[in-house]
């Protein structure tokens, strides 16, 4: 497998590509929108189930796989196998939380995994909770997991460890849906609840890193993309209004970023019937948010880019935007055709998609040179 990815191997590329997803986001105008396309062929993981969650050997075959195909199509994105299976059980699994495990994986292995299940009782619980155990949880099995994809991929691919889930987030699978109501009746045993999750996500990417062997100063995210600072899945906030995510989440944002260093880089999902374009101007305002991610954020972006400028990054269009375009558009061609002439000389921007096939990939990669030649 080594032999097959040194076959790509490229310093000069990969470097380039990291410099176009850090001036994007610096906002320093490049005359390019940098655009990541990674091939999931859906044939890869077919045999795959969560009977053997824990054991890393079958999910490390498929993404080594997904990796070669991603690295011949040759896109703006860096080389990177990330752990993206385990969804948001590391953390949580330290709580001592059981999960509920899917029937089965996603082609992408990003779309599914297990589902942690409200541990606490009671928000009073959160008074005398303390940071768990080092070895809590699952937390020797990701390592262990992290060294065998370690011990057998090259060392200028970078190994990413399962996606950080952002304080309020954890916060909330540890407590349940209950946790919306108690962040008004017990607001103070809610905020020690998600900065002793903040405390614990900074400990964990500390500790991940001595495996992973990744530079302090270098945050790959599990889609390949060079971020400002530790990407945080934060779904959740979708239910928060403004001003509770600037009580609630900014300081824990802004406590992860003290431990890790860097800058916030929150990521919520949106869907076609679904924006929460709310959650953009709240984290314009949010001190310590240099970039927001969300599948939708493009449109967001189109239709608000004075009031962004300089100030929130945007990383976004995987999902189901890829699709959206193409039924909204006609083709994704015709989608870049329109889109990157008006915006290839601004900057803010960057932009990722998945594909069943590197065929597929190239014809995209090929569509979106083509347009940033108009």
């Amino acid at each position: 497998m080594m032999k097959c990815l040194n076959e790509f191997y490229d310093g000069a590329r990969d470097e380039r590509v990291r410099q176009l997803h850090r001036r994007a986001f610096a906002w320093e105008p490049q005359g390019r929108i940098p655009l990541g396309i990674h091939v999931a062929h859906p044939q890869y993981s077919k045999e795959l189930t969560y009977d053997r969650w824990l054991d890393p050997k079958p999910f490390f075959e498929v993404q080594v796989r997904y990796l070669a195909d991603t690295l011949a199509v040759g896109s703006d994105l860096l080389p990177v196998v990330a752990i993206n299976h385990l969804g948001t059980a590391p953390s949580a699994s330290m709580f001592g939380c059981k999960m509920f495990l899917p029937d089965q994986t996603s082609a992408t292995l990003q779309d599914v995994g297990p589902e942690p299940l409200p541990v606490l009782s009671s928000i009073d619980q959160a008074a005398d909770l303390e940071m768990p155990s080092p070895d809590a949880g699952i937390i020797l099995d990701v390592e262990n997991m992290l060294r065998y994809y370690r011990n057998r991929l090259p060392e200028w691919v970078c190994l990413v460890p399962p996606m950080p889930t952002a304080p309020f987030s954890t916060a909330m699978a540890l407590r349940g849906s209950q946790f919306l109501v108690e962040l008004i009746d017990a607001p103070d045993l809610c905020k020690r609840l998600i900065l002793l999750c903040a405390e614990l996500e900074g400990w964990l990417d500390r500790r991940f890193r001595r495996i992973t062997t990744t530079p302090g100063d270098r945050y790959p995210t599990n889609f390949a993309v060079d971020a400002v600072g530790v990407r945080l899945g934060d779904d959740s906030i979708c239910n928060l209004s403004p001003q509770m995510i600037w009580e609630f989440c900014g300081p824990a944002y802004r406590r992860v970023c003290e431990i890790c260093g860097g800058a916030g880089h929150v990521h919520f999902c949106s869907l076609p019937h679904s924006r929460f374009e709310h959650l953009y101007g709240a984290l314009l305002e949010t001190d310590g948010v240099d970039v927001v991610s969300s599948q939708f954020g493009f449109e967001y972006y189109a239709n608000h880019l004075d009031e962004l400028r300089g100030r929130l990054a945007v990383e976004c269009f995987y999902g189901d935007a890829y699709a959206y375009v193409c039924g909204r558009y006609g083709s994704f061609r015709d989608w870049a055709r329109d889109f990157v002439p008006r915006y290839k000389n601004e900057s803010g921007l960057v932009l990722y998609l998945q594909v069943s096939s590197v065929e597929e990939g190239e014809d995209v990669w090929a569509n979106w040179q083509e347009a940033h030649e108009k």
